[in-house]
């Protein structure tokens, strides 16, 4: 299988003056954006957030990076989504990135059969960590759990437990 290497950040979290978290991204201790590739809409993507080496988190989305990252943060319970659990844990993690190279067209019907087969991905991952580790990532809210293309996902859920677990 060709898939490609994840990208790999340092995300670090600053309070402002609003009380909500703002994040700067690193990469080799400079600060950066995200590459054009994590910023476009309709592109799958599963994320992972690491502290001290711990998986604590892993997302799908197919939103800009950006714009997902942001809206956990920022969220303050209206409309009932208080965002990310993990946002006022620490100030530094690790972020990985995996980019599918599809891309959604934005017609539910169209669309869903390659959202589940993300989502199972993700799915697959959380209970990896799970499996491997007794525990389920600590700031988990929840998961996906079909069987759509069992064998395939499983091979991808391999391909980025490896990754993940370095």
């Amino acid at each position: 299988m060709n898939f490609p290497l994840p990208h790999r950040y340092s995300l670090i979290l600053e309070e402002t003056q609003s009380a909500h978290k703002t994040m700067l991204i690193l990469e080799d201790d400079k600060t950066i954006r995200f590459s054009p590739q994590l910023t476009k809409n309709k592109v799958p993507k599963i994320y992972v957030l690491k502290i001290k080496g711990e998986v604590v988190y892993i997302g799908y989305t197919s939103q800009s990076i950006t714009t997902r990252l942001n809206s956990g943060l920022k969220a303050d319970g209206k409309n009932g989504y208080h965002g990310y659990k993990w946002k006022n844990v620490t100030d530094k993690m690790e972020l990985l990135i995996f980019v599918f190279g599809n891309v959604l067209t934005g017609i539910k019907d169209q669309d869903k059969e390659l959202i589940m087969f993300i989502e199972a991905i993700e799915a697959e991952l959380v209970y990896q960590v799970r499996s491997q580790t007794g525990n389920w990532p600590k700031f988990q809210n929840e998961i996906h759990f079909n069987n759509t293309d069992r064998t395939k996902v499983l091979e991808i859920t391999d391909y980025i437990y490896k990754y993940m677990t370095e």
